[in-house]
């Protein structure tokens, strides 16, 4: 009997939703331990004889405690707050999910063509009965994706995806990624390093690196200045990957012409609905910003998020190879 720790609280219907795929190939192979508390000390506890830690929070004393585990699974993409350096020395595998890149890639090719179609703009506008013949402050006409040059930041699940949806529409793709990823889908590859050169003929640019130390803040005034002129960025990555002033001067300045997001710097706490999305600056009131409350991988009827965890443990149970591996060093 493979027993799985739940490591954070979830919603019940998360919760159902892992039960339920669990059963499909493994029924009666697992117990799900739902702590009372999801304190160190109530989770070390629990750990003891856990053979799968299913959630982001692990601590020297939860790993010390868990002599029998076999697999850290965190059931979403983000790894930026797992605690990597209660790691250290550590053997057990640790996985990250990226079941939902389809959602989260087609939420990013929607949010570029609103922003070169100005759909939602012309939605608000025609709301009080304006058609937009003045076209203030933007015009009628749109820009097509097909012929424009697309960057994606961030060459992995997601920014695959993205790329080849976007050659679909006509495209020509390039990508940024310290690995050399490539495929029939992109004409230029560059590293890290070489982000301003990388954005200098795309029309979009569409982000989805991981937050790490090394991205934190990266895309900053210097990579808005080297963009194109009339360039579109949409970020699916975490709103930290930006530095807030730097996208918030460069859209009022006119160097980028417009911006959306799935991410942002101010979100509300557990258990609320409503806050705004920065405390600095009101993006809300500009007409060039498509704002996203972190919705892109949500999906009627499915939890894709989910479905890769699902799956690993049920590689586990069956003694099949793992998925997802994280790369320790790297922090995704």
């Amino acid at each position: 009997m493979m027993k799985i720790v739940l490591t954070r609280s979830m919603a019940h219907e998360d919760i159902r939703y892992i039960k339920a795929g669990l059963d499909k190939d493994a029924k009666g192979e697992y117990e799900l331990v739902i702590p009372e508390t999801f304190t160190e000390d109530a989770l070390s506890e629990a750990a003891r004889d856990a053979d799968v830690l299913l959630g982001p929070f692990v601590t020297k004393k939860i790993l010390g405690a868990a002599k029998s585990l076999k697999l850290i699974q965190v059931p979403w993409t983000g790894m930026d707050t797992f605690d990597f350096s209660a790691m250290q020395g550590v053997k057990i595998p640790v996985c990250n999910t990226h079941s939902n890149a389809d959602a989260v890639a087609e939420a990013g090719i929607t949010m570029a063509l609103d922003l070169l179609k100005r759909v939602s703009y012309h939605d608000r506008k025609m709301r009080d009965g304006n058609w937009n013949r003045d076209q203030k402050p933007l015009g009628l006409k749109s820009r097509m994706l097909n012929g424009q040059t697309v960057c994606v930041l961030g060459y992995g699940s997601i920014g695959r995806r993205i790329g080849e949806l976007a050659a679909a529409f006509g495209a020509e793709v390039e990508a940024v990624n310290n690995h050399g990823i490539s495929d029939g889908t992109v004409n230029s590859v560059y590293p890290q390093g070489k982000i301003c050169e990388a954005v200098a003929r795309a029309g979009v640019v569409v982000c989805t690196l991981p937050l790490t130390g090394a991205t934190s803040g990266l895309i900053d005034g210097k990579v808005f200045k080297a963009m194109k002129e009339g360039a579109v960025f949409v970020n699916l990555s975490r709103a930290a990957v930006v530095d807030e002033d730097a996208v918030w001067e460069a859209l009022v300045s006119g160097e980028l012409s417009a911006f959306g997001s799935d991410v942002w710097w101010n979100a509300p706490k557990r258990g609320e609905t409503q806050c705004y999305p920065s405390v600095k600056h009101e993006f809300w009131k500009l007409d060039n910003v498509l704002l996203s409350p972190h919705r892109a991988g949500f999906v009627e009827g499915s939890l894709p998020h989910l479905d890769g965890a699902v799956e690993n443990i049920i590689a586990l149970v069956k003694g099949r190879e793992l998925n997802g591996a994280v790369d320790i060093r790297r922090g995704y």
